[in-house]
Parts: C-alpha cells; structure tokens; sequence
C-alpha cells in the first residue's frame, strides 16, 4: 500500500493489513490531527486498509 503522510510531505511503501487506527499508531501519527483519504475517499478510523489500497494522511488545520 501506499501511503502519503502531508507532514512530513513523502510517500511510503508498507505491507499493512489492518484498520486505519492500527496504521497511524504503526507510524507515530495522532489520529485526532490527521483526516484518513483511502482511495480518494474520507473514511473513518475502524476501515480496513489493505493491498492496493492508496491512503493519504492530511493534517487538520484550525485558524482563527
């Protein structure tokens, strides 16, 4: 799979099967900082990441 974490702006290759959660605490990554993008779609933290699947992880930006 791979994944883009905006952070540190790069792309990884892993081989991950497991939920979204599982990914972010698999790479140091605060789920409450970050929106889940699988496969161009926002999903939640319990869906199943896998195989081909192409994710992106983009930090939540707050302003005021």
């Amino acid at each position: 799979m791979k994944v883009f974490v905006e952070r540190d702006k790069s792309w990884k290759e892993l081989e991950f099967s497991g939920t979204c959660e599982s990914l972010l605490e698999l790479l140091g990554v605060n789920s409450e900082e970050v929106l889940v993008i699988k496969n161009n779609e926002l999903v939640s933290l319990d869906e199943v990441c896998e195989g081909d699947d192409e994710l992106k992880l983009l930090s939540v930006v707050s302003g005021g």
